[in-house]
């Protein structure tokens, strides 16, 4: 899922009135933190969320002539519904990604294996059609994949480096709407290992709730 903080807050400063008396003005202000994905291998930093409304609320102080927090009125989250899953079959990339010219995304119809062969996509590189999945069958062997299942969920990924102990794995998640990008998974074994796969998780537009897809990465910006 995607979770956000947002809070409501007051802060007062002490002025003098028309009459020459003490007074109170008060406005009221909102925060919220950045919207972050949580799932099992990217589990919430709630410390990392309220630094974030403390740096807003002093930054706000700041620059606010004065101001200071009075009190806090409202403190939520809002919760959206965030998938991608796991990685399935094929599920065509996005125009906006197409023209960045960065990714690999194998036309593997019929199977659930996208993760496979977009690791075997940067270890065996093809010199024409990278997009063909004839380029890979042939090294699937040379991958351990002993017990892991297909389509391959997120949870998954450490067990498949623990498998297969050359290779690194980064997995991302692509926000269709606002064209940005979340860490799905980020390797502990990253510089520890001779190959570091980054890849791309697709969600279908469609909806349907288990096709979702791998993709080779290696730039996005």
């Amino acid at each position: 899922m995607r979770l956000q903080f947002n809070s409501r807050a007051t802060f007062e400063r002490m002025t003098v009135n028309d009459f020459g008396q003490d007074d109170t003005s008060r406005i009221t202000a909102y925060f919220h933190t950045p919207s972050v994905v949580i799932s099992e291998a990217h589990l919430l930093d709630l410390d990392s969320a309220i630094a974030h409304l403390n740096e807003r609320v002093e930054g706000f102080t700041r620059r606010g002539s004065g101001y200071v927090l009075a009190r806090i009125h409202e403190l939520s989250a809002s919760f959206v519904k965030f998938r991608p899953l796991g990685a399935g079959s094929f599920v065509s990339t996005p125009q906006w990604i197409v023209n960045k010219h960065a990714v690999v995304n194998i036309r593997n119809q019929g199977d659930d294996k996208c993760f496979v062969w977009s690791i075997l996509a940067h270890l065996y590189p093809a010199k024409t059609r990278p997009d063909r999945l004839g380029n890979y069958i042939k090294y699937e062997h040379t991958l351990n994949l002993t017990d892991l299942t297909f389509p391959l969920p997120v949870k998954q990924i450490a067990k498949f480096e623990s498998l297969n102990p050359p290779i690194a794995v980064h997995c991302l998640a692509c926000d269709r709407d606002s064209h940005s990008f979340s860490i799905v998974y980020l390797s502990p074994e990253v510089h520890k290992r001779e190959h570091t796969v980054t890849l791309l998780l697709l969600d279908d537009p469609r909806d349907a709730p288990s096709i979702t897809m791998y993709t080779s990465r290696t730039c996005l910006r």
